[in-house]
């Protein structure tokens, strides 16, 4: 006896010296598949081989057996069938189908040579040289019998050789760490295991798979099956990919907003779709974007989803906002639901950092969470990440030509960059942090004159790359979508859903008469450069003129902590000055009344800033954490209304500043924050001083007369009057009211009570119950609080008072308006104020070209020059609003292919493409395409790639690798080249390898310098420390905010700096960030189809 632990010896080289002088060999195992005849190839070629198999796996267990074999050693016996049929037939279907998935989900036909192999399997089923049975009853034993030759036996002494033990005829059974076998060459116990071997082997005790009775059978039922013998056509492959994106569980398995809320809403196909789709992208990814266009239901999508996720919900809403989701809350029955407001991000975190049960996060407004650097966000990372299982939904407008870093933002509150499951690049942080640098460098370039036409095309590519970065978690349908796909588009038609045509948006110029010179001055000295008009200096103190380098360092010196980079705290300035003369501007050309108030807040907040130099000789800054970001006063909080200017004043009652002494700065500063304050009062003084010219306002004067003539024309046709600030909104209210409109309302953030907005939906939404509706105004004023969450379409038109620089949110205006649940009227207008003056001379006209000139550039930041005519000015506008709906309203990329999905459903034979073998492969000629493109799962996540050549392969999404896959139901398809192979096994490296990591740098190299100081310093630690620099490492799932305090942290003191860095990086959360990563990491890999374009 000699043993065999495959350590010294394999049973693999046993076998190998046994069979030299064998003709036949037996043998009964519990499992053999294929591999155990691979790595025994040579030696079975010209040998009679009879295999009994005693014991099965279960078929559809086979893709995870393949991925935990990848994994290291595996024991097949954990993973059989649970089926205990005595029935043949079903057992013999089990081996087969088992079979069949080990060819088709494993890499065994990834080379030449195994091809060669399994061809000679074939051939020795065939000519009855290899015969395999499967016993009746499940059997646990493994023996081989190695018959010799007759010229080996030694005239029948030594018959052949016995091997027993635990080894399977697989791969890891010949030479796998674990096993034990012996071997003996004693002709009575090779006579007895012989004798024991033709009992099984008999009728009786076992069931035929491949024998001279069954083999024709056995080979015809597996050759169709594999992927090596299919050709499938191109078609098939195409409709079998569309399944596997778009494949949707019939309606009857959600609850529908119709059976939810009893008929409150109806059941359009569309929202139902979307309803799928998002729980689909939360199950998969733990969140979602849903981003469809204004009108088309986010918010009813959003409760239906939460009442058939059936978790603990969680609302967070803007302000005005809240009132409308407490409705949804109770409408939808939603579950444990609690809704915050968006300010109220510490109750949040304080109630649900460390729950146990999951959450699901509904985020309104979503793009408000963009900075890392706030505590806001941070408090928001970690209870969105604070249970492995919890769920996010992002309701935001398109995110795609946003900055990448606030898009990154958002991701990370759901996703693990750097093992990220969007599966449409390789490397989620890698990826996003190279287009973050992009997007960086192309906003220097805009700042040094880069050419306009380079700018959009180096814009619109990132947008296009952030797009394919977003596409999996992403769902976002255009009313074109809706009429694009025939189900949709029938469904709206059934139930009387049509859409109105907008027209517009046309000037509603207004004539400035004789304030026309004040206007024109008042306009050049707030645009001038800034060392001739407003300069804006109070905002910039750090700035290069007002600092020399010398002060700069002690100024740094004394406050290095408190930013990351020594440019930061200037750029914030420069920034915020800039958009403080913008704001002035806005404010201007806005009313009367709101740049009365604007005039006299700058002026007292520019006083105060003397009265510090004058009586304690410093200048306040906010701290670099602290510092209003302008973007964030993009009138996205509904109504601007100063708010800038009140949170600067706030911070500094907060005492949230730092204090510059005034002997680093030039007395220019002082000079120029009176410079500032002069001016502001000489205008203040021109425009408010002289009572007679005070009530003097043409463009109310024109807003009148305009009311007049419009609801003359069409009583029925309600008006809607936006402006982004609510002190203008409460002027026209007023003026109004003065000058005879009874019949006029408003609603701004402080009108937002629930009695209020019904007397608005009474008045102006036409999806309200009939016997509720009024008819009580005509005309509604309001502030962009309103242009979320409210259905006015009894309005028709849609009057901008202010100049909208911002396109966007007039399509959200008009979204008010234009809603698809009840169209009133066909045609629905837009209209912009702006001043003109009449006059022929041709010095005014030249003049009135520059006003305009002036006003566009300074509000709405476009390069203008070229408008010389009102009609150029008019064209520009809806241009502008054109440009801006029609990447609203373009065609979704999926669409084309949903809609030949939903045709296959009904025209094709579906079982043809499921019925597809995974790993199938075809050659197409004559495309117009080069290159490999493959399909492939990660778990229930699709993942793509393409390469024009094996040298380069590259992730894609299935926006860009659909094209390549779609096919006419004609074509053929060949089999694939020799050199196939090649470019083939680098694509499925690319798929599912390892893929490279972001570099360390900035913040995270900095954090983990201090925690490995920490480390070191506190053993007790050491553990801890590891486990955050592995997550900074590897999966780069740290908020920018945390990482910027951890690289603050004072190691003067370390057992206080942990002792912070605990409440930075609570212990809990590392465990949730490594639950979810090793959940993603152990998901199966399917390679499911791969074509050749030659």
């Amino acid at each position: 006896m000699a043993l065999i632990d495959n350590k010294n010896q394999t049973l693999q080289e046993a076998l190998k010296n046994a069979l030299s002088n064998a003709d036949q060999i037996d043998i009964a195992v519990g499992f053999f598949y294929f591999s155990g005849f691979q790595a025994l190839f040579d030696q079975f070629k010209d040998k009679k081989i009879r295999i009994l198999v005693g014991l099965e796996v279960d078929p559809q267990l086979v893709p995870k057996i393949v991925q935990q074999s990848k994994e290291g050693d595996i024991d097949l016996s954990k993973w059989q069938t649970r089926d205990n049929t005595n029935s043949r037939t079903v057992r013999k279907l089990n081996y087969v189908d088992a079979f069949v998935s080990f060819m088709n989900d494993s890499d065994i036909f990834d080379s030449d040579r195994s091809n060669e192999i399994f061809d000679l399997y074939i051939e020795k089923v065939k000519n009855g040289t290899l015969e395999i049975r499967k016993t009746v009853s499940d059997y646990h034993g493994k023996f081989y019998l190695v018959h010799n030759t007759k010229e080996s036996s030694q005239n029948g002494d030594f018959p052949g050789t016995l091997f027993m033990g635990s080894s399977n005829l697989t791969y890891k059974g010949l030479v796998g760490q674990g096993e034990l076998n012996d071997s003996s060459r004693e002709k009575g116990k090779f006579e007895e295991y012989k004798n024991e071997f033709e009992s099984m082997w008999s009728d009786s005790q076992s069931i035929a798979i491949a024998d001279p009775n069954t083999k024709d059978n056995f080979i015809e039922t597996i050759k169709p099956r594999i992927w090596k013998y299919a050709v499938p056509s191109p078609y098939d492959i195409y409709i079998r990919i569309l399944h596997e994106l778009f494949h949707q569980e019939e309606s009857g398995s959600i609850k529908t907003p119709k059976a939810i809320t009893k008929g409150l809403y109806s059941d359009l196909e569309y929202q139902i779709d979307a309803v799928k789709m998002v729980i689909d992208k939360l199950n998969k990814y733990d969140g979602a974007i849903l981003a469809d266009v204004v009108g088309l239901g986010k918010s009813i999508i959003s409760s239906a989803v939460a009442r058939n996720m059936d978790m603990s919900t969680v609302v967070i809403s803007p302000p005005h906002l809240i009132p409308q989701w407490e409705d949804y809350k109770e409408q939808f029955g939603i579950r444990g639901s609690k809704v915050f407001s968006s300010g109220k991000i510490s109750e949040v975190y304080e109630r649900y950092q460390e729950s146990r049960e999951p959450i699901l996060f509904i985020l309104d407004e979503a793009h408000r969470y963009r900075n890392e650097d706030t505590n806001d966000y941070m408090l928001l990372h970690q209870v969105c990440r604070g249970n492995p299982n919890n769920k996010v939904l992002l309701l935001t407008a398109t995110p795609f030509n946003n900055d990448p870093k606030d898009v990154f933002a958002l991701l990370k509150l759901f996703q693990t960059p750097g093992q990220s499951t969007i599966r449409s690049v390789d490397n989620l942080s890698l990826r996003y942090r190279e287009l973050i640098q992009r997007y960086k460098k192309l906003r220097r370039n805009m700042s040094r004159d880069m050419d306009a036409g380079e700018i959009d095309k180096e814009a619109g590519e990132i947008a296009a790359e952030q797009r394919r970065l977003i596409e999996p978690i992403i769902i976002r349908r255009s009313r074109l979508d809706l009429k694009y796909i025939t189900r949709y588009r029938e469904d709206l038609e059934a139930q009387g859903v049509d859409f109105s045509e907008v027209k517009g948006p046309d000037l509603l110029e207004y004539d400035l008469g004789e304030l026309y010179g004040l206007y024109v001055d008042t306009l050049s000295l707030i645009t001038k450069p800034e060392n001739q008009g407003f300069i804006g200096a109070r905002y910039k103190p750090t700035a290069s003129e007002y600092m020399d380098e010398e002060s700069r360092k002690k100024f740094i010196e004394k406050y290095k902590d408190e930013f990351d980079d020594v440019e930061d705290i200037k750029i914030a300035q420069s920034n915020l000055a800039q958009f403080m003369r913008r704001l002035l501007v806005m404010r201007f050309e806005s009313s009367k009344d709101a740049f009365r108030s604007t005039l006299e807040k700058m002026i007292e907040s520019n006083e105060k800033i003397e009265n510090w130099w004058n009586e304690i000789g410093t200048v306040p800054i906010m701290k670099k954490g602290q510092f209003p970001d302008p973007k964030d006063y993009d009138l996205e909080d509904g109504e601007n209304d100063d708010a800038l200017t009140q949170d600067l004043e706030l911070l500094r009652s907060k005492k949230g500043f730092l204090e510059i002494d005034k002997e680093l700065l030039s007395p220019r500063f002082i000079e120029d924050v009176r410079h500032d304050t002069s001016l502001l009062k000489s205008i203040h003084s021109q425009w408010y001083s002289n009572s007679s010219q005070a009530d003097l306002d043409p463009k109310l004067d024109e807003l009148v007369s305009k009311l007049k003539e419009f609801l003359s024309e069409n009583p029925e046709r309600k008006i809607v009057i936006f402006s982004s600030y609510k002190d203008t909104v409460d002027y026209l209210h007023d003026q109004l009211h003065k000058r005879g409109f009874d019949r006029v309302t408003l609603y701004t953030a402080s009108e937002g009570t629930d009695s209020y907005k019904q007397i608005i939906k009474a008045n102006f939404d036409a999806s309200y119950p009939e016997e509720q509706q009024k008819n009580d105004y005509d005309v509604l004023l309001a502030t962009d609080a309103l242009s979320e969450g409210f259905n006015l379409h009894r309005a028709g038109i849609v009057i901008n008072y202010d100049i909208p620089y911002n396109p966007t949110r007039v399509i959200q205006r008009v979204g008010r308006i234009n809603r698809i649940n009840k169209k009133v009227f066909d045609n629905l207008y837009v209209y912009n104020c702006f001043p003109t003056a009449i006059g022929e001379e041709e010095t005014k006209v030249k003049s009135i070209s520059t006003l305009k000139i002036k006003l566009i550039n300074s509000v709405v930041g476009s390069d203008t020059r070229t408008l010389t005519s009102d009609e150029e000015l008019t064209s520009f506008f809806k241009d502008e609003f054109d440009k801006a709906r029609e990447q609203d309203e373009q065609l979704s990329w999926d669409a084309p292919h949903r809609e030949m999905y939903e045709k296959a459903l009904k025209n094709y034979d579906m079982q043809k493409a499921q019925g597809l073998p995974r790993r199938s492969r075809v050659k197409r000629v004559d495309t117009g395409h080069q290159g490999v493109v493959v399909f492939g799962k990660k778990g229930s996540n699709s993942i793509f790639t393409f390469g024009e050549n094996p040298e380069v392969v590259e992730v894609v999404s299935a926006e860009h690798a659909l094209p390549y896959f779609r096919a006419k139901e004609n074509e053929e398809g060949k089999s694939v080249s020799d050199d196939f192979i090649n470019a083939f096994n680098m694509a499925k490296e690319k798929l599912f390898g390892k893929h490279e990591l972001p570099k360390i740098q900035g913040r995270r190299a900095k954090s983990i310098q201090v925690l490995k100081i920490i480390s070191e310093e506190l053993p007790a630690s050491r553990d801890y420390c590891e486990d955050i620099i592995s997550i900074i490492k590897t999966l780069d799932d740290l908020s920018d905010g945390a990482l910027k305090d951890i690289s603050r942290l004072d190691l003067r003191n370390v057992q206080t700096a942990y002792k912070k860095l605990l409440e930075i990086v609570p212990e809990t959360y590392i465990r949730n960030v490594l639950t979810r990563a090793n959940r993603t990491e152990s998901e199966q890999e399917l390679l499911l189809f791969a074509e050749q374009f030659i």
